[in-house]
């Protein structure tokens, strides 16, 4: 029968989430509320991720639905599309303090780190760098299904070992999540689908803790309806010193 296999896919997404729900919903809250304080008082909330990662960063920069003060500390070279080899590049010790180096990242403010297996040097010391300049660190990573995973920090730490607080996306080890038989490696990831859900999730509770704080969210609207533009635009003007990718928007 053509069209089961794809449903499992679903299923075990699904369960991923729920999973994911039962057990890091407090977490969640308080990662939403540190960032509605932080927010509340002019802060920025950074995120990072290299890799595949590097789309929990970019997926709430500047669209409708997101707020506005959300800096992606993107790097084209830690990922597919720079220059040199991303996974070499992910590997070599002291890369984080350049990438963290070109952003304005003050004390009070939040850092949210993102990979999937938190093994490799330059998310873990990103984390490392931003609590340097007093920031509060957030990790986003599959902590249980990859504890028994190797560090390659000099430290022999991983991400969940050096961030104030890490979130678990029970993605499963090794990522994909369906196995066919008769092929010898399983298909369909989903790190970067749950990832994806849950910085929406937790946008939509910053959004939320800030509103019950009395002060006005700074929500960004679809520039594809009235008022959508004007919205934007004082939007812009108002964080554009401090977002370097909306200096020339």
């Amino acid at each position: 029968m053509h069209g089961v296999v794809y449903r499992e896919y679903f299923r075990r997404l699904y369960d991923i989430i729920e999973e994911m729900l039962g057990s890091q919903s407090l977490k969640i809250e308080q990662v939403a509320g540190w960032m509605a304080e932080s927010i509340s008082t002019g802060g920025i909330v950074h995120l990072f991720g290299s890799g595949h990662s590097h789309m929990v960063a970019e997926e709430v920069f500047h669209r409708a639905g997101s707020l506005m003060p959300l800096n992606p500390m993107l790097d084209p070279n830690l990922t597919l599309f720079g220059m040199v080899n991303a996974t070499l590049l992910e590997r070599t010790s002291g890369y984080a303090k350049v990438v963290l180096g070109t952003h304005d990242i003050r004390p009070g403010e939040i850092v949210i780190v993102a990979s999937n297996s938190g093994v490799n040097p330059v998310p873990i010391e990103a984390v490392l760098e931003a609590r340097e300049r007093g920031a509060r660190t957030i990790a986003i990573t599959s902590d249980h299904h990859y504890a028994g995973a190797p560090s390659r920090h000099d430290s022999n730490k991983r991400l969940a070992d050096v961030a104030d607080l890490t979130i678990d996306t029970c993605v499963p080890r090794g990522d994909a999540l369906v196995s066919i038989p008769g092929v010898e490696f399983p298909v369909g990831g989903v790190s970067s689908v749950v990832a994806l859900a849950l910085i929406n999730a937790i946008v939509v509770e910053t959004t939320h803790q800030l509103h019950l704080r009395g002060i006005e969210p700074p929500v960004i609207p679809t520039m594809n309806l009235p008022g959508g533009d004007e919205k934007m635009e004082t939007l812009v003007r108002a964080y554009r010193n401090r977002l370097p990718l909306l200096r020339n928007a």
